[in-house]
């Protein structure tokens, strides 16, 4: 059961991590081989040993058998205890515990100057109603080393067919996997900005082919879905943009009639401001879609100094109104990689944000080092539901915009591995941008 557990518990510990399927394979090649190696080793050492030992054991009796025919044999008033040697100990007792028994004992070694293991065969005879005890000794030592020599060459040979095994096992999981490799770098490697046309070739591995035969229906989809939506994002603006924009013309010529009553013309003016209000969300809107669609692909690294002294430039009149203090520091220039439109989206989008919510003699503060680019502003109102900040047409009490400010600064950095974190400390609120 341990084993098994512990198979469990590995295998529990190699979920987490992310890896290659060879690599995960391979682990649990070796959860599964080594355990059965390990066994195998095991009943190896334990059969060898049993031989071993069961061999000597075999050389004591029939050592016994030798000698005690030969005492059978020898004169009745022969003392046998002369007959003492490295081989055979006689010496006189008066117990018997059993007929014979064998132990394992250590004896001195002279040669060796060392106590050296020795496999011992105790017998007990009754000669002219005298009892002896014969002891015949064996060395394990030869054997022993014997033993060692062959499981290290057995350990070696284990090692060896694992290795190899472990080798061959890769090569063939290489050569299985290729086709499904290929796909998936295909897939890797799609770029519909670019119109690519992709093919999974057919293989001679029915799942594989099943495969390739979804992904190519997948992505010829995928294509002319893309194609589509990418038509329809160029076309749309001019479609209601025109209608919009001859709307606001013929109520741009009604508000010029001297007839009107001043009824009328409240009621004008604010079916302009509301033609106004649809035409900026339409182009929010489309300007979102093409942003999640990829149409801005990154070009360039851009100057965030660059984009923020410009638009802190263009705001200067608004900021001059409201009496904003603007504190700008520049600790290292942030170039992220970005399309200039968009660089220009992000950082628009935050300022006209920060002036938006703040109120009158108010502070802005922009930082902007290596990593990053932070900008705070400060604002009587609490902080704001982060899980509301971003969603589209979400406004904050005395909001004024359309709602889609935010939520297309969150699309590009999104878009752009950009990473925006919204914190707030005593009225004043920050967004701060890092390169994810």
């Amino acid at each position: 059961m341990a084993p098994a557990i512990n198979l469990l518990i590995i295998e529990k510990h190699i979920q987490s991590p992310t890896m290659k399927l060879l690599t995960r394979t391979t682990i649990y090649y070796l959860l599964f081989s080594l355990p059965l190696l390990l066994l195998s080793g095991w009943l190896l050492y334990f059969n060898i040993e049993k031989s071993l030992r069961h061999e000597i054991d075999e050389e004591l009796q029939y050592s016994k058998e030798l000698w005690l025919h030969h005492l059978n044999n020898l004169p009745a008033d022969k003392n046998i205890l002369e007959l003492n040697n490295p081989f055979i100990q006689i010496e006189k007792t008066t117990a018997v515990s059993n007929n014979f028994f064998l132990t394992d004992t250590l004896l001195y070694e002279p040669l060796e100057k060392e106590l050296v293991p020795y496999r011992s065969l105790t017998v007990f005879i009754n000669r002219n109603n005298q009892l002896y005890k014969l002891s015949f000794q064996r060395s394990v030592v030869e054997q022993e080393d014997v033993f060692k020599n062959l499981i290290l060459l057995m350990s070696m040979v284990f090692g060896g067919l694992l290795l190899l095994f472990l080798l061959i096992n890769l090569y063939i999981n290489k050569r299985l996997w290729k086709p499904f490799n290929t796909s998936l770098e295909k897939i890797t490697s799609l770029n519909m900005q670019q119109l690519q046309q992709v093919h999974f070739d057919k293989v001679n591995i029915k799942e594989f082919n099943a495969l390739n035969t979804s992904l190519n229906a997948m992505t010829n989809k995928m294509q002319a879905d893309y194609l589509s939506m990418k038509t329809f994002t160029q076309n749309a603006s001019h479609e209601i943009q025109t209608p919009l924009a001859i709307i606001q013309s013929k109520l741009e010529l009604l508000l010029q009639d001297s007839r009107l009553t001043e009824q009328q013309s409240t009621a004008i003016v604010s079916a302009f401001e509301a033609t106004q209000r649809l035409s900026k969300l339409n182009q929010a809107l489309l300007l979102i879609t093409k942003i999640e669609n990829n149409q801005f692909e990154a070009t360039e690294n851009i100057s965030i100094k660059a984009v923020a002294e410009k638009y802190q430039s263009f705001f200067a009149e608004l900021l001059d109104q409201q009496k904003i203090k603007v504190l700008m520091t520049v600790i290292a220039d942030w170039q992220p990689l970005l399309h200039p439109l968009l660089a220009d989206m992000l950082v628009s989008n935050l300022f006209s944000n920060a002036i938006r919510y703040n109120h009158q003699q108010g502070e802005i503060k922009i930082t902007i080092n290596a990593a990053g680019f932070e900008i705070i502003n400060t604002n009587t109102l609490k902080a704001i539901d982060e899980t509301q900040l971003f969603k589209r047409f979400g406004k904050h009490n005395t909001a004024t915009g359309n709602g889609l400010g935010l939520a297309i600064v969150k699309e590009i950095c999104d878009t752009n591995n950009i990473a925006i974190r919204y914190s707030y400390d005593n009225n004043y609120h920050s967004f701060k941008m890092i390169e994810a």
